[in-house]
């Protein structure tokens, strides 16, 4: 064997056993900043930016670079030289305008948005290189499971154990600056625990009616995580993980539902109520740990949430002066929707609109002391409307290109389902385009469509099934 082939062989074996191994490294790197940071471990600045598992994201990212440039893939090289050229011309529309800027934090964050650029690349010639396509889908679909349930898993178990310790495991999830109530479990970042598990649930739901029953200890895990996801998204406890759990609930849910009253399969409609009574069991058996008081005091919090963001006290640790607060206080119904977020909103976009050279580059990340949490505005304001092309066209086309492939049935439906509810969640809470787990899951959707779509038949991505008529 060739050196050449040998070193794409050892790349390749490394990039499978990532798939397996990055739900484990976020949870390992929650840990990581619950040491630093509420056990008080350690206390340089740089321990938190700088954690272990970014570091190995950010070396796996060169790891990446090189697979690419061994295999010559061209439109792929010159993909990524356009990220490395727009991220240079907006860190110039820094000097040049005199700006405030931070090298280190333009230098991550587009690095950050690289890695899942490159990703997609890899991993789109790995699997077509190494697997067909069945084998390719029913890989991924394992991916999803594996992650959907040691991600839930550990949100549930951190929330279970610290009902029973005297020591709080893991982290709160903020709502809204009126309390903090949910659970994250070690995910630093509710946001970004809530953007993966909303890429879960739809196509976890899809592969609940494709598995076979319990009879079989294999199926166990599929018929498992979509109820694992349901009951973190209410652990976590924030506006956007409810919209996610309703969302990805009722449409998937409602679509095999009707489907199965009109070819009146009663297996496919039996199986509806056997994933609301799982659910629901393990509802109540969270509920023994005080889940459901957890989440009934942020239900009753929504019903008054816009009255509250009228008065005063409701910005009591956010104030940074008189002028913030009075343009939130005017606007409270925006405020709800966006949690805080329209003030970076429209001071980053002030100062992108401020001059041609920053409506072109951007005014880049390093000039914002705090981030917008918005990506597609992130895209457009700190890299300008040059950067925004480049970063955004490899996503569209083939996002676009799914949404034509010719199709029908509840597979293609959840693929699509968690795409979009994806796409809108970057719109207004971001943590996916800029995210290395997020992005990452989002990245492998993307595949997983593309592997298991085809234009000549409906997929049906079932191993074994009791119903007559699956997926």
């Amino acid at each position: 064997m060739l050196s050449g082939e040998r070193w794409n062989k050892g790349l390749e074996r490394l990039f499978v056993l990532y798939l397996f191994a990055n739900p484990i490294l976020d949870i390992l790197n929650g840990m990581y900043l619950y040491a630093v940071r509420v056990l008080g471990i350690a206390q340089p600045g740089w321990m938190v930016s700088l954690t272990p598992t970014l570091l190995l994201r950010m070396a796996l990212l060169l790891v990446m670079g090189l697979y690419i440039l061994l295999n010559k893939e061209y439109k792929n090289i010159l993909h990524i030289l356009l990220l490395a050229l727009v991220s240079l011309l907006s860190v110039t529309s820094e000097i040049f305008l005199g700006s405030r800027y931070e090298f280190f934090a333009d230098a991550q964050y587009i690095a950050r948005f690289a890695f899942n650029i490159a990703a997609l690349a890899v991993f789109s010639r790995l699997l077509n290189v190494s697997f067909s396509r069945e084998e390719a889908g029913r890989l991924l679909r394992r991916i999803f499971t594996w992650t959907a349930l040691l991600m839930a898993g550990s949100i549930i178990g951190c929330y279970v154990l610290s009902s029973v310790m005297p020591i709080r495991l893991g982290f709160f999830a903020s709502a809204d600056r009126f309390g903090i109530r949910g659970s994250s479990g070690f995910y630093y970042a509710a946001n970004e625990a809530v953007a993966i598990l909303m890429l879960l649930l739809p196509i976890t739901l899809s592969d609940f009616f494709a598995a076979g029953g319990f009879k079989d200890k294999k199926n166990w895990p599929r018929l498992i995580a979509p109820a694992a996801v349901m009951n973190a998204l209410l652990l976590v406890g924030t506006k956007t993980a409810f919209v996610a759990l309703a969302a990805g609930t009722f449409f998937v849910l409602a679509y095999q539902y009707i489907r199965a009253r009109r070819t009146k399969n009663r297996a496919a409609s039996r199986r509806c109520w056997h994933l609301v009574a799982i659910s629901l069991s393990l509802c109540i058996v969270l509920s023994l740990f005080g889940m459901a008081q957890t989440v009934f005091s942020s239900i009753s919090r929504l019903g008054s949430i816009v009255e509250e963001e009228r008065t005063e006290d409701s910005f009591s640790y956010l104030e940074d002066d008189e002028q913030r607060w009075a343009w939130q206080n005017s606007n409270p119904i925006m405020r709800v929707l966006l949690s805080g977020r329209e003030f970076y909103l429209r001071k980053a976009g002030d100062s992108w609109a401020s001059d041609i050279r920053t409506v072109l580059f951007g005014i880049g990340r390093g000039t914002q002391s705090h981030i917008i949490e918005m990506d597609l505005f992130e895209m457009l304001f700190y890299y300008g409307i040059i950067g925004f092309i480049v970063m955004w066209i490899p996503y569209v086309l083939r996002v676009w290109k799914l949404f034509r492939t010719p199709g029908k049935g509840l597979h293609r439906m959840g693929v699509l389902l968690a795409l979009v509810l994806t796409f809108g969640y970057a719109f207004i809470a971001g943590h996916v385009y800029f995210s290395v787990t997020g992005g990452f899951y989002f990245v492998l959707m993307i595949l997983y469509g593309e592997f298991t779509f085809s234009a000549e038949e409906s997929p049906a991505p079932c191993e074994t099934s009791e119903l007559s008529d699956p997926c």
